[in-house]
């Protein structure tokens, strides 16, 4: 069996899950979730279970052969000492059967990884699990109907010549500490991604905007028409209905977020346009991470 520990927002359980289904799919051994990190996660509760994803309904129904070792504060420790022992200039600490991603970049080592093993990890690129790709897309669809709001703003994608979306991330990326690891894209970014896109699809886009605060928004893109602009209003309780209405627009502009990443990744089109910020973290965090392979080959840097 594989555990794979889930910890952080919708995104991140994605990404947890995918490379962890990948790696037991390649086995043909159960997956396992392991949720005991959001026991003392105030700022993300675990989603996986809005989404069809197998193993999270199982664990939703409380399944017991679904039910996962409680690993999450034991590797959180072990990565805490392996940070002082590497000070030290000493060697890592080994567990059998236990892997903690080394790094942010894709890790090969991860391929010879055996059938008995607990993850631990963000594991944020699709070299992961590229292997599951359209299985993924299906078990990342929607459990529920959407509500309401977000299906009239589906009516009105699906009425759209040509709907791109375009994601603003602010919120907790505004906070002390993780402003200083993310950053913040303003309007130079998306004046130059949108005009890259345009460069390709042409200027006639309408553009549905995601984000979680309306006004940095309208700042950031008020070199845009407001005739061209239609603000999806998403229900907070509820982010899963925003990456899938993401997911049916044409082309995408995301921001340097999980949440959009995978907004982008779901649309099936194989001629869709994604363009990114080759900055996925503020200028100090990126001298220590290589972030390379987080965007698949097709995607536009800028």
């Amino acid at each position: 069996m594989i555990t794979v520990s889930l910890i952080g927002g919708l995104g991140n359980q994605m990404f947890q899950y995918a490379a962890g289904k990948a790696l037991a799919m390649r086995h043909g051994v159960p997956l396992a979730l392991d949720i005991s990190g959001f026991r003392n996660y105030a700022l993300r509760p675990f989603l996986l279970d809005r989404l069809a994803v197998p193993e999270a309904v199982a664990l939703a129904r409380a399944e017991p052969a679904q039910k996962a070792e409680a690993n999450f504060e034991r590797a959180k420790w072990k990565a805490r000492i392996d940070r002082l022992l590497g000070k030290a200039g000493l060697p890592r600490l080994a567990a059998p059967n236990e892997y903690r991603e080394p790094h942010f970049h894709y890790d090969p080592a991860f391929e010879a990884l055996g059938p008995q093993m607990a993850l631990f990890g963000y594991f944020q690129s699709e070299r992961y699990f590229s292997s599951i790709a359209e299985g993924l897309r299906d078990w990342f669809a929607l459990r529920e109907p959407l509500g309401t709001a977000a299906t009239a703003a589906l009516n009105r994608i699906g009425a759209s010549r040509l709907p791109v979306s375009i994601h603003v991330r602010r919120g907790d990326y505004l906070k002390p500490g993780t402003h200083e690891v993310h950053g913040i894209l303003g309007e130079t970014f998306y004046r130059e991604a949108l005009g890259r896109l345009e460069s390709i699809a042409g200027d006639e886009a309408e553009l549905f905007i995601f984000s979680d605060d309306s006004e940095a928004a309208e700042q950031v893109l008020s070199f845009v028409p407001k005739s061209r602009l239609v603000h999806v209003r998403g229900d907070a309780e509820r982010p899963w209905e925003d990456m899938a209405l993401m997911a049916r627009c044409r082309h995408h502009v995301i921001a340097n977020s999980s949440f959009s990443w995978w907004g982008a990744w779901l649309n099936r089109s194989p001629d869709k346009i994604v363009v990114a910020p080759r900055s996925w973290f503020s200028p100090s965090e990126l001298s220590r991470k290589n972030t390379r392979d987080i965007y698949p080959e097709p995607w536009i840097l800028v």
